[in-house]
């Protein structure tokens, strides 16, 4: 892909895209403190990882999730196809598989035209322990 835009892939961006990958999700800021983290591997300075993401961002290799509300995070492709669940208590992030908001995107369908893409949708709420630990504090959908 690279190389049909006259790029060329070069050993940042292909260690950035191995530590999104291993990763999972990652900030920017993430991709840069594992890179640093590296033994041996040479320095990656911030900007260099910010448009190394960008273009494999064009490319279609990765795609961006605003997982946080302070900064997006980036997942490669192959990691679609599910639902984030981002606890409000805790922080903590879990997946559920992208079906479980076909009924969500076929409402929506149903009463506005509008085609839902819930292949990488994000949920806030609260996980199971924070709602067990604050059971006064809870945010329910009604049925």
């Amino acid at each position: 892909m690279l190389h049909t835009r006259g790029l060329r892939l070069t050993p940042q961006r292909e260690r950035v895209l191995a530590v999104v990958r291993r990763l999972g999700h990652a900030t920017p800021e993430d991709v840069v403190t594992a890179l640093r983290a590296e033994a041996g591997a040479p320095a990656v300075d911030a900007s260099t990882v910010y448009r190394a993401l960008t273009l494999l961002e064009e490319l279609g290799l990765l795609a961006r999730t605003a997982l946080e509300r302070r900064a997006e995070s980036f997942h490669a492709v192959e990691h679609g196809g599910h639902l984030h669940l981002v606890c409000e208590g805790c922080g903590s992030v879990a997946e559920a598989p992208a079906q479980a908001a076909a009924g969500l995107a076929g409402d929506v369908l149903h009463r506005t035209g509008f085609a839902a893409d819930v292949t990488h949708l994000v949920l806030r709420g609260r996980c199971a322990a924070c709602r067990a630990a604050h059971p006064t504090d809870q945010t329910e959908a009604s049925s």
